[in-house]
Parts: structure tokens; sequence; C-alpha cells
């Protein structure tokens, strides 16, 4: 009896399981336009954990719960925009940005300037240079250009140095609307990334791999139907056991 009804608590799991990971990809898949977004995923142990129950008891270790989310982080393509404000991260690093809740980072290079001068994102908030927020002229006629370093130009004069951010590897770092990253802990070293180049006029597409996605969606959906199906028929068979087996004729 009590194996029929881990049964069913086990397939339930399964199925919470799988509609996360459907909820993962959907997000995915909503995404694909969106500039610099990293697509994510999950992991389930739920066979180490088997393993780690030695006496096989019921429903000891095994929860079938997704462990962690994880984002892929690899690069996306790089699209060309031939705007002088449109940055693309070649290598590793994150643009520094102040936003109405605190300095977050992104590699959505889609910049632009607001009615003071300054490169804001395309929320409007500033992004962050090395001594401190970035401002031309905006009635200027001079172009302004963006080496490979970062260095911000308007003619010949310099008007800053974008404030390219890195962390530790692999990343702990949280998912925040707009494209924007925050460290999991407030105390997370913030380094200089030392492996970067800055391509103007240019931005980073979304990295999700649309094959893949849709392979994965597909499969996680025939997989909540077979635990849907076992679930119902485990129920099916307890239903038999407590109110057929046993009756007196």
């Amino acid at each position: 009896m009590a194996q029929m009804i881990q049964g069913i608590y086990t397939a339930s799991q399964g199925m919470t399981s799988l509609a996360d990971k459907q909820d993962q990809i959907a997000n995915n898949l909503a995404n694909i336009q969106t500039t610099g977004f990293k697509q994510s995923g999950l992991f389930t142990k739920t066979f180490q954990k088997c393993l780690a129950n030695d006496e096989q008891k019921p429903f000891v270790n095994s929860e079938i719960v997704p462990d962690n989310v994880y984002v892929d982080y690899s690069e996306g393509n790089m699209i060309k925009t031939g705007s002088p404000f449109d940055v693309f991260i070649k290598g590793s690093g994150f643009l520094t940005v102040m936003t109405p809740d605190g300095i977050k980072y992104t590699r959505n290079g889609n910049l632009s300037l607001n009615a003071e001068g300054f490169i804001v994102t395309s929320d409007g908030s500033k992004v962050m240079g090395k001594d401190g927020f970035i401002r031309v002229d905006p009635e200027s006629a001079g172009a302004v250009s963006i080496n490979d370093y970062g260095e911000v130009f308007q003619d010949a004069d310099i008007k800053g140095v974008l404030r390219i951010a890195d962390f530790k590897k692999p990343y702990k770092l949280l998912r925040e609307g707009n494209s924007y990253f925050k460290p999991q802990e407030p105390d997370t070293a913030v380094v200089e990334s030392q492996g970067f180049a800055i391509k103007q006029g240019y931005l980073e597409g979304s990295n999700v791999n649309i094959i893949k996605n849709m392979v994965d969606m597909i499969s996680a959906y025939r997989n909540f139907e077979a635990d849907q199906k076992a679930e119902t028929s485990q129920d099916e068979t307890l239903q038999k056991a407590i109110n057929d087996v046993g009756r007196i004729s």
C-alpha cells in the first residue's frame, strides 16, 4: 500500500518539476528577440537523492523538484545596428547601470542620450563610467565614438570610460527585469573585466537556442503526460485495493 501511495506522490512531484521546466522554456522562447537575454534551465538531482537513501525508505530523498535554476551566460550573436550608442561587449563582463533600485548589471547595450546628455539604457537608467556617469554635449555636432576599451569620445575629447564589471565564475547572479542582473549576495566582489572589447554600432542578440528549447518543450510535455497517466493508473489500482480486494461476497 505504501508503495502505491509513494508512486502517486512521485508522479505528482514529477509533474510539478516538469511544469516548472515548461515555465523556464516559455520564458526563454518569449525573449528570443530581447537584446542581451540569457536563456535559463533547471537542474534536478533525483537520481543522486535516491542513491543516498540506502535503506530505500518510502518518501525519503524521493522529491522530484528542481534543485537549481541555472542561467546560460554564453555570448549571443552580434547584430549590426549602426547606432553610435549601441554597444556589444565582446567577451566577459557587464555594463554597470544605476537604476532607481540601485546598481544593476546588463549585457543589453541598447543605449542612448537623455535630454541632459547622459548615456542611458532603454529604460532611462544612467550608465556608469569609471569616474561617474558619462555625459556628452547634446548641443554639439561632434560625433560620438566608443573604442574597444570603452573610452567615449566626442570629437577628440574623452568624456569617460564605460565601467565594465565582472564577477568570479561561475556567476552567482539573480535575474532582474529589463535584462538586468544583480549578485545573489550583497557583498559579492565586483571586479573589472580584463577580457572584453567594446564594439560600437552593434547589439548582442538573445542566446536562446530555438530548436533546443522547442525539443525540450515537447519532451517535457510528453513526460508530463506520462506522469499524469501513471498517477491516474496508480490511483485506480489503489481504489480497487481499498474497495474490492478482500470484499466478502
